[in-house]
């Protein structure tokens, strides 16, 4: 029986949400009937939530629709479509799915969602937590006019998404709402509200100059943008989101979202319970009285924010325009790259007051750094039986460990091919970034060129720099992971798998596009497939190899389900055991291989390799590739009942 999750169905009291969460309570309390999505941290578990309630409670499936979309901009399209038929849709994505998104959201910005209402939810990552990158992707809403809410907690999550909609609905404007990995996936109690049932269907009505923004509707568009923003810069004192905490002291603070948390344990910790304090609910538009009824009574005041000066060049040029005598400070004193912590943001704050940080203070902060001593780093690895591991050992043997060979990279669980020892990718853009650098790069080089792409990231973006690689008769070997999951997000259960599930082939796509050369491997004959690498790499033009092999992870879970579904049946089963003796120290399954089921150990006095029997998962890789015989396989109960591997 499915237990429903009563947080989302309770409509009064307090419970305890992440932020993610009480994003998808308050959709639910604003009356939101369509989301659109392409997985990515930290706002994947917004669609994993609102899947999970779609199965927990069938009867929303009557009014509310989720999509795992394709890509960001097709998400962004999708939600501005439902939209346009009156319905009030969220749009979430990572900080650099919004650069994916860009170029349909610079349009419908300028057609406002009316008579609907749009919200997108951006999940930045200062630190670069769970991204390539850490792009501070603020800059979009001076760009494309997105009034922007940054919440600190999850009640503020709840509550603001809720506004958000009511006012794109009553401004024709897409509201954002701006969430970081500590926001996102922080606790808090949240007062829960009453449920509004979203509109299960609406009507789009023919408005051709508010929908066309070509010439001349685009200029009248543009305008009429400007004109909204100005409405809602009016109004902000209003919503009574922007809050003082009042103080004596002559240097002030302005703040947002998380930093803020930060700034209030630094000023406590500091003795510093006098500084006047502006907590911004909404970081564009600013409203100029608030910040300049703050700013006047000061002589300097600290911006306190991650990454790029956004707010302080915002609030820089309105206390110029003003003429206000006050010091703006900001980069100055804060770095401009990685999330910060209450010790940095104490440690800036001290230097600027000129105050030594109290004792317990800095013995907190070296505690917290001792760590790095006591606590062995290592570098993220794939896990054991990834057949993406396999494959970088096959393209490492193929090529004589890379030589003169440039590994185009791209994202997906294979971006973690760069460390060591493998260190297998020379460069990753972005998403199918690494084909495209890998067709520009083979007209300029007579180096072996291959590129990495997987299954999600080809549906992705992937499918357009291949017709192009076709079409100009790349010099390049592209290698497919066909795994048949977005493996890298945590598996969602997206359009990939419905893809999969209605007969979709990558191979039969490739054939589609023209792709000359075409081979299918699996990564776990390495052999086989290191020699098919090395055909490809003496064949001028474009190759594609298709490595099909479902990810280790979903493999070995639906393996090991079929296997007690067995065992309760009381029937014998087949089973399989790789051990390791001889060994000759060549360290190929460690270094090369780099599995994180073998490690070295001492057995009698001399030095060997180990396999840690409860993190293999049989996959059998290493034995095909020692070199000396010195992996060996056991089989129990040969005859009886044999659980392979799951065919994708």
């Amino acid at each position: 029986m499915q237990v429903k999750d009563a947080r989302f169905i309770d409509e009064e009291g307090k419970v305890l949400m992440l932020g993610n969460e009480a994003i998808v309570r308050g959709c639910l309390e604003a009356g939101v009937s369509f989301a659109a999505q392409y997985p990515g941290t930290p706002t994947s578990d917004i669609g994993e939530t609102f899947q999970r309630l779609l199965r927990e409670q069938p009867e929303l499936n009557d009014f509310f629709v989720h999509h795992w979309a394709i890509n960001e901009a097709v998400a962004a399209s999708e939600c501005a479509g439902a939209a346009w038929t009156g319905c009030k849709v969220l749009n979430p994505m990572k900080h650099v799915g919004l650069n994916v998104a860009s170029d349909a959201l610079s349009v419908i910005a300028l057609n406002g969602p009316n008579p609907g209402a749009m919200v997108i939810l951006i999940g930045s990552d200062p630190g670069s937590l769970g991204s390539h990158q850490e792009q501070n992707e603020r800059f979009y809403t001076w760009m494309f006019h997105l009034p922007c809410f940054e919440p600190h907690t999850p009640q503020e999550c709840k509550e603001w998404v809720k506004l958000a909609f009511e006012l794109s609905e009553k401004y024709d404007t897409i509201f954002e709402i701006r969430t970081s990995t500590r926001s996102a996936h922080s606790r808090g109690y949240v007062e829960l509200g009453k449920l509004v049932k979203g509109k299960a269907k609406g009507k789009f009505i023919r408005n051709i100059p508010k929908y066309n923004s070509l010439p001349p509707h685009a200029i009248n568009n543009h305008i009429r943008l400007y004109e909204r923003i100005e409405k809602i810069r009016e109004i902000i004192p209003q919503l009574k989101i922007n809050v003082i905490f009042p103080g004596g002291n002559k240097i002030g603070v302005i703040t947002s979202g998380m930093p803020f948390g930060y700034t209030m344990e630094a000023l406590n910790q500091l003795g510093l319970n006098d500084v006047p304090i502006l907590k911004l609910g909404l970081i564009y538009p600013l409203n100029y009285k608030e910040i300049t009824d703050f700013l006047q009574k000061l002589e300097k005041v600290v911006i306190i924010e991650e990454l790029e000066p956004f707010l302080e060049v915002k609030i820089a040029e309105i206390a110029h325009n003003h003429k206000l005598d006050v010091e703006i400070i900001g980069e100055k004193y804060f770095p401009k790259y990685n999330e910060y912590s209450t010790g940095l943001v104490a440690t800036c704050l001290a230097k600027i007051f000129n105050k030594k940080p109290k004792e317990q203070m800095s013995k907190a902060i070296d505690y917290f750094n001792s760590y790095k001593e006591i606590i062995p780093s290592r570098f993220p690895t794939f896990c054991a039986g990834c057949p993406e591991r396999a494959t970088l050992y096959s393209i490492l043997k193929a090529t004589n460990q890379l030589e003169n060979t440039v590994i185009c990279g791209d994202i997906g669980c294979y971006v973690m091919s760069f460390f060591p020892p493998q260190e297998c990718s020379d460069l990753i853009i972005c998403m199918s970034g690494g084909i495209s650098a890998a067709i520009g790069m083979s007209t300029k080089t007579d180096q072996k060129v291959v590129a990495l792409i997987g299954d999600s990231t080809f549906f992705h973006t992937g499918m357009p720099p291949l017709a192009e690689a076709v079409g100009y008769n790349s010099n390049v070997l592209l290698i497919i992971f066909e795994n048949s999951w977005t493996a890298m997000t945590g598996h969602q259960n997206d359009v990939l798998r419905y893809l999969i599930n209605q007969g979709f082939s990558i191979e039969k796509i490739c054939k589609a596009i023209g792709v000359p050369w075409l081979k299918v491997e699996d990564s776990y004959n390495p052999k086989k497939l290191t020699r098919t690498i090395e055909q490809a790499l003496e064949t001028y033009g474009l190759k594609v190899i298709i490595i099909k092999r479902e990810c280790a992870l979903q493999a070995h879970r639906w393996r090991m389900n079929q296997i007690r579904a067995l065992k309760e049946q009381d029937k014998k089963i087949q089973e399989v055991e790789y051990f390791i003796h001889g060994c000759q120290m060549c360290y190929d399954c460690a270094r090369v291989l780099s599995c994180p089921a073998i490690r070295r150990t001492e057995i009698d006095g001399f030095e060997s390799m180990q396999i840690d029997q409860d993190r293999c998962i049989k996959c059998g890789v290493c034995y095909e590739i020692c070199p000396n015989g010195a992996i060996h396989k056991t089989i129990f109960n040969a005859l009886d009942t044999e659980v392979g591997w799951r065919e994708i």
